[in-house]
């Protein structure tokens, strides 16, 4: 379980926190509904993937590579994911509860970018688990 925190800890740095310094510090977290401008969500996918900022490839690969670790950790920890399935439906429904809480983040983008970027960091993780899984039962048989 203890992955399982860390996992969570570490996806609520970045998904909640600014990454670039506000007077030499991170930037603190404000939360207010009001202060949501309607451009911080994109609902058309790839849109502002490429044209936002400069560093679109490393958000590509960061949003992919942050949520491997669930797709790895989570079906270790929990009994119930014990299928690619259900283990990236949890990962969709987590990737979905951290986009729609980002609306009250009034820094923060909700993007279906992230969604689909996210959950193949999910897929890809669950795939690597689930081929161990495999892999090491077949060479019990």
């Amino acid at each position: 379980m203890l992955l399982v925190y860390i996992c969570l800890v570490v996806i609520a740095r970045f998904v909640y926190f600014p990454l670039h310094f506000v007077d030499g510090k991170i930037g603190t977290l404000t939360i207010g509904f009001s202060e949501t401008p309607s451009d911080m969500i994109s609902l058309i996918p790839f849109f502002f993937l490429f044209d936002r900022y400069d560093g679109w490839l490393i958000n590509i690969i960061g949003n992919i590579a942050m949520f491997i670790p669930v797709g790895i950790v989570w079906p270790i920890c929990f009994r119930k994911l014990d299928n690619i399935k259900k283990t990236v439906f949890a990962g969709i429904c987590f990737i979905i509860f951290i986009e729609l809480s980002q609306l009250l983040c009034p820094e923060r983008h909700t993007d279906i970018d992230d969604i689909i970027l996210n959950t193949s960091g999910v897929m890809i993780g669950t795939c690597v688990i689930f081929a161990i899984r495999k892999a090491t039962n077949s060479d019990l048989a």
